[in-house]
Formats: C-alpha cells, sequence, structure tokens
C-alpha cells in the first residue's frame, strides 16, 4: 500500500478509537487485532506492506509468537489514537502504556512496539527510523503505482499541479472497494484503476477489497507451508515404503534358516567341535555344506537360528498390514496436498492444531468438550480431531458443522436422549463460532444424527457427505 491507500484505509478505521484490545493473534507475519466496547478488528501485515480494517478470523496457532505475546502485554487497554506519518507509509496505534508502530517503509516491513518508558522492541530486531505523525503533503502520498494509474489516465506524465489536483480528488473520494487480478496476483484498490484492467470484483468498502486480498495471501502462505510438510511427510512415507519392501526380502529367508537348524540338530555328530564350515548330508543325501558360529556350540547355534527365523516370519506376516497403513497414509497426504492446492483457503482449517500435551494416550488429537445443561460437546479444532470426533460418535448423537464453510465437526453426545432446544441452539453457536462464518450475524448450521453421515472413500481427515441435513439459523457473534 502507498502513502494515501494508507491513509484511505485509516478513515475506515478510526471509529475503533476508543475501543478496548480484546486479542491479539498472529497468523504468520499478520497481526490481528481485535476491540470491544466498539467491536471490530485490525489488520497489521507488514509483509504485505498493507493496514486495514477487518473481518478476516483465520484459525492462529495454538501458541503465539514471541512478538505477538509481547503485543498481548496491552489486551485491556483502549485505543487512544490512530496516526499516521503525514502521508507516508507509517501507522501509529496509541494506547496507554505503549505505542504500536507499523513502518512499511523498509524493504520487509516492521512492527515497533514502543513502550513509554523508553523501552522498544521489534518483530524483526530493527531500530526505527523515526517519523513525523501529522498532516504532510498528500503528493508524498502517491507512489509509483499511484502516479501510474493517474499517468494511464492523462495518456502522458503529469505536471507537479496535476499531481496534486490528482492527490486531492483521491482523499475526497468515498473508499470503496475494486479487486483486480494481475501477474502478481489479487490487488485491491480503492478507486477504478483502468490501467489495471476490469475489476474482477467490487465491494461498498475499501476493507473488504482489502481483506480479500489478504485472505487469498494468508491462506495460500498456510497452505504452501502446510504443503511443504505435507511433501516431505509423503517422501517419509515413500521411503519407508521401500524400507519395507526390503524388509520383506530379508524376511523370506525364514524358511532356509529354519531348515538348516534342523539340519545341524539332525547331524550334531557330524559337526566338528568349533567349525566355521563343514560339509553334512542334506536331508536328499547330497553332501552339502554349512556356514556355523564357532563361538557357540552347533546346538545353541541352531537355537538362535530358530529365533530369528521366527523373528523374521513374524515379521513378514505384519507387513502387509503395516504396507496398508503406509498405502493409506500415502493416500490420505496426496489427497489433502490435492485439496490445498485446489483450494488453498481451505488451509486453517485442516491444518493439525494441536500440541503434544493435547494427545491422548494413544497419540490421537482430543477434540475440546465443553458441558451444555446434562450432554458433553466435543469441538474438533483441526481436521484430526474432526476424524477423532467421527470415530467416537455414536449412531443417535447429534453432529453439527457450519453450512457451506469450513470449520469444526461439533458433536452433541447424547446417549440416545432427545436433545432440547436450547442444547441444540448452544451447539450450533459452537460450530458458528469454531468456523470461518465467525463474526457473521447469521450463520446456517446443518446438523443430523450421526448414522446419517457417510465418509467418501479416500476423502482427507475430517471430510463428510450427510444422508439428511436440517439446518439452523443462529449468531455466529457470540463467542462460547
Amino acid at each position: 500500500m502507498e502513502g494515501l491507500e494508507l491513509a484511505k484505509a485509516l478513515e475506515e478505521a478510526r471509529d475503533l478509537v476508543g475501543a478496548k484490545l480484546s486479542k491479539v493473534h498472529q497468523v504468520g507475519e499478520v497481526f490481528f487485532l481485535r476491540f470491544f466496547d466498539h467491536s471490530g478488528a485490525l489488520a497489521l501485515d507488514p509483509r504485505g506492506k498493507a493496514f486495514h480494517r477487518t473481518e478476516l478470523r483465520p484459525p492462529a496457532p495454538p501458541r503465539p509468537p514471541a512478538f505477538c505475546q509481547l503485543l498481548r502485554l496491552l489486551e485491556g487497554q483502549p485505543l487512544l489514537a490512530l496516526d499516521q506519518a503525514g502521508f507516508d507509509r507509517v501507522i501509529r496505534l496509541r494506547f496507554p502504556e505503549a505505542d504500536v508502530i507499523l513502518d512499511l517503509r523498509p524493504r520487509s516491513g516492521d512492527v515497533f512496539l514502543s513502550f513509554h518508558n523508553g523501552r522498544t522492541e521489534s518483530l524483526r530486531e530493527g531500530s526505527f527510523q523515526g517519523a513525523l505523525f501529522g498532516d504532510g503533503d498528500p503528493v508524498k502520498g502517491l507512489g509509483p503505482e499511484l502516479r501510474r494509474a493517474f499517468r494511464t489516465q492523462l495518456g502522458r506524465d503529469p505536471s507537479p499541479e496535476e499531481l496534486a489536483a490528482f492527490a486531492k480528488e483521491l482523499l475526497s473520494l468515498p473508499p470503496k472497494g475494486f479487486v483486480y487480478h494481475t501477474e502478481k496476483g489479487a490487488t485491491a484498490t480503492f478507486f477504478p484503476r483502468p490501467d489495471l484492467g476490469v475489476p474482477k470484483e467490487e465491494y461498498p468498502r475499501y476493507w473488504e477489497a482489502l481483506d480479500r486480498v489478504l485472505e487469498e495471501r494468508v491462506f495460500r502462505a498456510v497452505a504452501e507451508e502446510r504443503i511443504a510438510k505435507l511433501r516431505q511427510a509423503l517422501a517419509r512415507k515413500r521411503r519407508a515404503l521401500l524400507a519395507l519392501a526390503r524388509a520383506e526380502a530379508e524376511a523370506m529367508i525364514w524358511p532356509s534358516l529354519q531348515e538348516k537348524a534342523n539340519l545341524i540338530l539332525t547331524r550334531l555328530r557330524d559337526i566338528p567341535k568349533n567349525a566355521k564350515k563343514t560339509v553334512v548330508e542334506g536331508f536328499d543325501g547330497t553332501p552339502l555344506e554349512i556356514e556355523l558360529d564357532p563361538t557357540l556350540p552347533p546346538q545353541q547355534y541352531a537355537q538362535s537360528l530358530y529365533k530369528k527365523a521366527q523373528k523374521l516370519r513374524r515379521t513378514l506376516e505384519e507387513i502387509p498390514k503395516r504396507r496398508a497403513d503406509l498405502e493409506g497414509e500415502i493416500r490420505s497426504i496426496t489427497a489433502e496436498i490435492a485439496l490445498l492446492q485446489e483450494k488453498p483457503e481451505l488451509a486453517p482449517y485442516v491444518v493439525p492444531e494441536e500440541g503434544p500435551e493435547e494427545k491422548g494416550r494413544e497419540g490421537r488429537s482430543q477434540p475440546r468438550q465443553f458441558r451444555i445443561g446434562e450432554f458433553t460437546v466435543l469441538v474438533g479444532r483441526s481436521a484430526k480431531e474432526n476424524e477423532e470426533i467421527l470415530r467416537r460418535a455414536s449412531p443417535h448423537d447429534l453432529w453439527l458443522h457450519a453450512r457451506d464453510v469450513p470449520g469444526a465437526h461439533v458433536l452433541i453426545k447424547n446417549g440416545g436422549r432427545r436433545v432440547p432446544e436450547e442444547t441444540l441452539i448452544r451447539a450450533a453457536q459452537l460450530a458458528a463460532w469454531y468456523s470461518k462464518a465467525r463474526g457473521e450475524r447469521k450463520v446456517e448450521v446443518s446438523y443430523t444424527e450421526a448414522r446419517y453421515l457417510r465418509k467418501p472413500k479416500g476423502s482427507p481427515p475430517g471430510m463428510v457427505n450427510m444422508l439428511r441435513e436440517n439446518v439452523i439459523v443462529v449468531s455466529g457473534e457470540e463467542a462460547p
């Protein structure tokens, strides 16, 4: 974003001045600051060089990064002011105890937390070069993109007077939203840009267009990171499959080891003491040379061959199941990679979020549990937890999911009892909150008995189809 674009984004965010900071989340290098007592949120995106009001709620990692934890020291404090350094690419958020400064001037962008006692922390461990906050010359807010747009409009290079008039005109425009698809990806503007072609999407507000671009970029980054990890896992599984093939080839010799042990025990009298090799009569009557272990008596050596043969035979018996498990995991990983490549916006909803302490004794990810009246309600926060919920479901348990959007599986464990309406509504609110529809005034939530769920063959973890569907509408604004 250029200076004038930041100024228009700041216009849309100023009504949050006076609101109290509720929560700070960090997804990748994007910071989401959520407020209450004037409900709303701000997105600070140093890498994407952007700042704007937002309604995005991508799932955050379970453990906030170090700088995010520092920003959380401001939670509960009111936002005193939102300032821009003239029309430069620097935004300051003032709180009673510290200022949060978004500096988009460096190549990679940076965020500073400047405490009023003089202490300053930085996202990139850099140093703030200083900026004069207050009024400035709007022409300085015209960066190369905005100047190119004006030059295309005029068909020639503008004069200084024309640039000043253009900057003044842009500042007077209501900040609507336009999204263009360019070679560099989606681009959001607050006024029509014929130099970028025909807008693919239009919004009544600028921040909505910025949200659309940020959503695509954040989710694509999460998807790419997840795909990279999945490909590493896929390589490991394929190496394990090759190792299994080698183990299978080795294990197939167990009958010959057993036969050799039988022969040694049968011909004990014919085997010299401490011999490394000897020739004995085989079971078919022909002479046969066999190797021995000179450190062991022949009878003890034969017993060791029996043990090795039995171990290899057990391994051979176990290999088909292990191979089937590996092949199933490879299919699942391959399907998830294909899904994320096709629909990167699903990435935050299929990425496992659990830590070691959130796993059960069997290593499965454990869903979150709520108690609503007399009923236990399970909520999955990742694809693996959703899969665990399906595993736990009894035929008459009620399953819920926000309709047509990615989100959590919710299960009401009812033991076959009728579920009261108030319990159903509360569970539906959980499904709405733990979904991409969080924050919307009305959210449709599908629900059905678990016996009417079917898992498509080869589908990624947590994916199901419903044979029967009921729908309830609840608010997505109520936190659990």
